[in-house]
């Protein structure tokens, strides 16, 4: 459905230097972007995920209340991987890696706030 999506950071060094980390556990790498150009995108061609700094510095990065992103991966010891390596890199615990049986039987995900406070997903269907 989407093309890409994109989220504000407060600081493109620590947010790249986050996102590289935890992105490699899912298999995704940086596709393009530049750290001095304040922005630098990941995953597959197809459907990418940026991380940039505003253009506009008058105004604080925040991250909305109520919505998160959601990042498909392939395997369980993907999400694990993820989730330890997000924790280990400073992001805050949102819900540990297991079954979401609510959602449905096979739904493997684990949640995290990133170093802005951007709450991500990781899914895997297993």
């Amino acid at each position: 459905m989407f093309a890409h999506v994109s989220i504000g950071v407060k600081d493109i060094r620590r947010s790249v230097a986050f996102y590289d980390g935890v992105m490699e556990r899912l298999g995704y790498e940086r596709l393009f972007g530049d750290v001095e150009e304040k922005f630098m995108a990941y995953g597959p061609e197809d459907s990418f995920f940026i991380i940039n700094e505003p253009l506009d510095t008058t105004k604080d990065v925040l991250a909305c209340n109520g919505s998160h992103l959601c990042i498909k991966a392939q395997t369980k010891e993907q999400v694990d991987g993820f989730y330890a390596e997000a924790l280990r890199l400073g992001a805050k615990d949102s819900g540990a890696p297991g079954i979401r049986e609510h959602y449905s039987d096979d739904y493997y995900a684990a949640f995290i706030f990133d170093p802005d406070g951007h709450k991500i997903e990781v899914l895997a269907r297993v």
